[in-house]
């Protein structure tokens, strides 16, 4: 009987890590599609506009210390659902969001709570799931992939079907997080956490490899992919609408895109698995997006299959920016020392990528220069991979 009721909270816990998960992109990547109407109806230029999803990211590298700190004192389960009901507040409040300050201001609290919950989803991950790591960080990708894609894609019939009203179909995505709270409760309940292990685990994350050089080489690295990933979420939208589709059209482009690298997202980790060089494959995704780009500059072809390239390709890069630390470090505390430090300086240059796309158009009024920032940051991204090492050489390099 116990043996059951165990099963039954495993099974329950794989739900409701996949639920919760749903609300960690959401708030970012429904806006988008509904770029324009925003622009239009608070008289936004393109630089502060772009602050809606580009202060999120800011925050999930600032604020990403305090997870620690905090579930130290309140324990892992019971700080991630504070961070969730932080994001479904936040995400609730665009209802009344009638001016750019409180608009951007949920931004900002959105991305705090996202700061706090991502690590922490991590840690309840290698805390219950030790043998089945792997397969859990995949159903907490696949949740947040599922959320990103439904908010890109419903938004704008949202939208249409609250008499346009952008408000509403922005602040509907709060019920992503009171669902995932809901399911959450009996994780909380059942929670038997030892705060001893978790202070230990706060105090050797202090010490950062910041004199490390290669780690400075991953930590670009990632925020340069990243940078290139939510420049795409905020901008794809607003640029196939310039070529001349409808908002309509915009959205389902925007939600191919998020399920074309949900997918790869998966596929290409399982590829690499047994390859000692990441070398190859982050410029074979580089190069996806690349053509990608240049495709959705000349309109050459429909923005359907621009929105596959830079899809498959922002799904590769990602997962293979999370593995470089591992790859490089020898033990558990290195690799999350590594980590801690890649993703808090990897966010914030992420984070000002798509400032600087909205910026590009706004002094040349074109998305096309616009985008060719992006291709510029993705051969980047090609140049340094040059300098990124085998498996095996990180390792030995280490341990020398």
């Amino acid at each position: 009987m116990e043996k059951q009721q165990r099963k039954i909270y495993a099974i329950w816990s794989i739900f409701a890590l996949f639920i919760i998960s749903m609300s960690l992109r959401a708030s970012i990547t429904s806006i988008s599609p509904v770029l324009k109407n925003i622009q239009s109806d608070l008289q936004m230029s393109s630089v502060s506009v772009s602050l809606l999803t580009a202060l999120p990211v800011f925050c999930m590298g600032i604020f990403a210390p305090l997870a620690a700190k905090l579930s130290h004192r309140l324990g892992i389960e019971l700080t991630i659902a504070f961070s969730v009901l932080l994001i479904g507040v936040s995400t609730a409040i665009r209802f009344m969001a009638t001016f750019p300050f409180l608009l951007l201001m949920t931004a900002v609290f959105t991305g705090i709570g996202i700061a706090i919950a991502s690590p922490l989803i991590s840690g309840y991950i290698k805390k219950h799931f030790p043998n089945h790591s792997s397969s859990m960080i995949g159903v907490y990708s696949a949740g947040m992939g599922v959320g990103a894609s439904l908010s890109s894609g419903l938004v704008v019939p949202v939208m249409h079907s609250f008499n346009n009203s952008w408000n509403t179909a922005l602040a509907i995505w709060a019920l992503f997080a009171v669902i995932g709270i809901l399911v959450w409760i009996p994780i909380i309940k059942n929670s038997n956490l030892k705060k001893g292990e978790e202070r230990k685990s706060v105090n050797q994350e202090s010490q950062l490899p910041w004199r490390n050089r290669y780690a400075w080489l991953l930590m670009i690295i990632f925020g340069l992919q990243s940078g290139m990933y939510y420049s795409f979420a905020t901008w794809l939208a607003p640029k196939v609408q310039e070529i001349g589709f409808s908002d309509t059209y915009a959205a389902t482009t925007a939600t191919i895109f998020s399920i074309v690298q949900m997918i790869f997202s998966f596929i290409i980790p399982i590829l690499i698995n047994h390859s000692l060089n990441r070398k190859p494959w982050i410029i074979l995704c580089a190069l996806f997006s690349f053509i990608g780009i240049v495709m959705l500059i000349t309109g050459s072809v429909s923005p359907t299959i621009s929105a596959i390239l830079t899809g498959i390709g922002a799904g590769g890069l990602f997962p293979i920016a999370m593995i470089l630390p591992l790859d490089a470090t020898t033990t558990p505390r290195e690799a999350s020392q590594w980590t801690a430090m890649i993703q808090f300086g990897g966010y914030i240059i992420s984070g000002i990528v798509p400032i600087l796309v909205g910026a590009a158009k706004d002094i040349t009024n074109s998305y096309n220069s616009a985008f060719l920032s992006l291709l510029f940051i993705s051969v980047a991204l090609m140049v340094l991979t040059l300098k990124v090492k085998k498996k095996e050489e990180s390792s030995l390099k280490l341990i020398k």
